[in-house]
């Protein structure tokens, strides 16, 4: 097997939360309100007084070509990635006039991705196999790796939290208790017409009604509007996520959290272009992962010293 290395290839396209336009989006807005009564709901004067905020980063460290020069293969190619990822935890007391948070855990891990086991020693990226060679799937397989990363580190800290908000989506991560995905991002919209509406019409620390959606895997979820920007269109809204097995009164109460609790966690935008969307604690914990990454140069050597020993 010979190996080529680069530090990155463009068409490796690094945004696995867009969604398929395939997927169909079934909704039903019945959960909480009748849709003929949909209007931005309030939220409760009290909250939960402790919660964890969860997050992860990854970084494509390199890609690698694998050619295999066997006589049966004729000199097939195989694409992979060298991925450094971490996962941490903030845990933020809101009890009282003032809120503190503190980094509690975290943890790193590495990983080669391809669909063919090179059958070498890749240092600090052992192999970790991907259904096919497709750039989209390799980094689909990375991201697994992420959110698994990010759940393990949550089921660590979260016991004893009232409310666990996972940064993007809660596909996968549905076991933990008391957890939400958080979305910060719109790739699409999924209310039509009159119930579009009221997305757009929320005030900060307003939410729209809970409703179940269906789009790839079901869930229930609902619109926030953050502080800090106009109230007019989508600007400073973020979109939650709750497990399907709940019950929808747990789902609401849930959705009430979240009203209580995440507003006074905006981002400022002197501070984050981000902002509102991107939490304080998120930010932080982000920037604090991403030294915990390593020196991408340091690791780029690596890899290629590596390459070299395989030649």
């Amino acid at each position: 097997m010979q190996v080529t290395v680069d530090a990155w290839d463009p068409s490796f396209a690094d945004n696995p939360e867009s969604p398929s336009r395939s997927d169909r989006a079934v909704v039903r807005a019945d959960v909480e309100l009748d849709p003929s009564e949909w209007r931005p709901v309030e939220a409760p004067e009290t909250g939960p007084r402790r919660i964890v905020v969860v997050d992860g980063v990854r970084r494509i460290d390199a890609r690698i070509e694998l050619l295999d020069d066997t006589p049966e293969h004729q000199g097939e190619r195989w694409p992979g990635l060298c991925v450094s990822w971490a996962a941490g935890a903030v845990v933020c007391d809101l009890d009282g006039p003032s809120s503190e948070a503190a980094v509690v855990d975290f943890a790193v891990e590495r990983g080669l991705f391809a669909a063919v086991d090179p059958g070498a020693d890749f240092g600090h990226y052992p192999y970790r196999k991907a259904e096919s060679a497709d750039p989209g799937e390799l980094i689909n397989a990375a991201q697994t790796a992420m959110a698994e990363l990010e759940a393990k580190v949550a089921s660590a800290v979260s016991l004893d939290a009232e409310l666990s908000v996972l940064d993007g989506p809660l596909r996968g991560r549905t076991r933990l208790p008391h957890a939400v995905g958080y979305i910060k991002s719109h790739h699409r919209s999924y209310l039509q017409g009159e119930l579009n509406a009221v997305v757009e019409r929320l005030r900060p620390g307003q939410r729209t009604p809970v409703f179940h959606l269906m789009s790839g895997w079901p869930r229930y979820t609902w619109y926030l509007r953050l502080p800090g920007t106009s109230s007019r269109g989508w600007a400073g809204v973020a979109r939650l996520e709750a497990a399907d097995d709940l019950s929808e009164e747990a789902a609401i109460a849930l959705a009430d959290a979240t009203a209580a609790a995440l507003p006074p966690l905006g981002s400022a935008a002197h501070k984050d272009a981000r902002a509102p969307q991107n939490l304080t604690p998120i930010a932080g914990l982000e920037r604090r992962l991403k030294r915990m990454l390593g020196d991408p140069r340091l690791l780029l050597r690596s890899v290629r010293a590596a390459s070299r020993e395989i030649a």
